[in-house]
């Protein structure tokens, strides 16, 4: 549930940017979202497309990019891709490890016709 939340915010981001640009119809929205966060694409969807009704941003794409998790062991440096926050170093099995990229949510484009 905690989609709704963060879908208002991202239209509300959205709407701000759009009227900043000149308030024309937005067409597209690019969303990175990484591989390691708790958001679901869909439900962001599904929600956007309710709560846009009669904005500017009604009718827009939302277009996802996913980013690949990755992490470095704190004990040797090594860098890998962990597949969830439970992993342990493949070079020294640490479990300390901190992660570097993969909890990302962003919009990195809009597009404004």
């Amino acid at each position: 549930m905690h989609e709704y939340a963060v879908t208002e915010s991202i239209l509300e981001i959205v709407q701000t940017e759009a009227e900043k640009a000149g308030g024309g119809q937005v067409e597209s929205i690019t969303v990175v979202i990484g591989e390691l966060s708790t958001f679901v694409d869909d439900s962001i969807e599904f929600y956007f497309q309710a709560l846009s009704q009669g904005t500017i941003a009604e009718g827009a794409t939302l277009i996802f990019e996913k980013v690949e998790a990755r992490a470095v062991c704190c004990e040797c440096g090594m860098e890998f891709k962990p597949t969830n926050i439970y992993y342990s170093c493949p070079g020294c099995h640490s479990p300390v490890f901190e992660v570097k990229q993969g909890q990302e949510l962003y919009i990195d484009n809009l597009e404004i016709n």
